[in-house]
This record gives C-alpha cells, structure tokens and sequence, in this order.
C-alpha cells in the first residue's frame, strides 16, 4: 500500500511546492503569462485548476516511481525524474488532457511545450524529493519486501 499512497501524496505535494512555484517565478520574470496557484474550476469535480493538477500528477507520480523503480535501498534516480516529468507531464499536458478540454495542439506550441517542460521537469524533481524523505530505510518498502 506504501507503494502507492507514498509516490502519490509525493507527486500531489509536488504540485503545490515545487511546479507551482516554477510558475510564479516564470511569471515574476516575464517568461510567461500565467501565474499560480490558479482558482479557475475545473469539470468533472469543480475544484481549482492547481488541485487538479495535483490530483493527476499524484496518480503519474505513482507509474514515475514504478519505471524508475524509486526505492530506498537503491539510488536517487535525479536525472530520470527530471526527464520524466518533463517529458511525460509535458506530453499528457498537451496531447491527452488538452484535447480532452477542448485545446487541440495546433500552430507554434515550442513556447507551450518549453514552458510546460520547465514546471514538468520541476515537479519530477519535487516528486523524487518527497518520495524520498517519505520512504525511509524503516518504511518497509526495501527490496526484499
């Protein structure tokens, strides 16, 4: 059960610590329009766009912690979890979620995907952090379980 429950609540809080942040300090710079934490409802639950997002990322923070088999006993796989989350959120941001809402990729998307990249890439790295200050050695999440 740790397997699931910890790598989600560490992608959720990744979210909210890490991605977000990235986007504020983006926004600060002028690198980009949008800004935090955004409160705009979003359907099926109607809860804020950033909770959403956690609760999304939460379930890819699980499949990030199973392919790169995230486990105290084993190293911090820092490079893997950036370049996930900066691949793959990126891609099911823009080729699977957006479509489904309606925002078909078309036009120049590089800005899109370099921006979500950056927020991804920082999330990966937030998720790996939380997982690993949640799983420790006394877990019971060790290899040989």
């Amino acid at each position: 059960m740790q397997r699931i429950i910890l790598p989600y609540l560490a992608g959720f809080l990744a979210v909210i610590f890490f991605q977000q942040p990235t986007v504020e300090l983006l926004h600060l710079a002028g690198a980009t329009a949008n800004t935090a934490y955004p409160l705009a409802p979003v359907q099926p639950l109607g809860v804020p766009t950033f909770v959403m997002s956690a609760l999304i990322d939460g379930v890819i923070a699980i499949v990030m912690a199973w392919l790169l088999r995230v486990s105290p006993s084993r190293p911090a796989p820092w490079i893997g979890a950036i370049v996930f989350g900066g691949v793959a959120l990126t891609a099911i941001s823009i080729f699977v979620i957006g479509p489904i809402r309606g925002e078909w990729p078309s036009g120049n998307i590089l800005p899109r995907i370099a921006f979500e990249f950056v927020i991804d890439a920082m999330w990966g790295w937030g998720a790996l952090i939380f997982m690993r200050a949640f799983m420790g050695t006394d877990a019971g999440i060790d290899a040989g379980e």
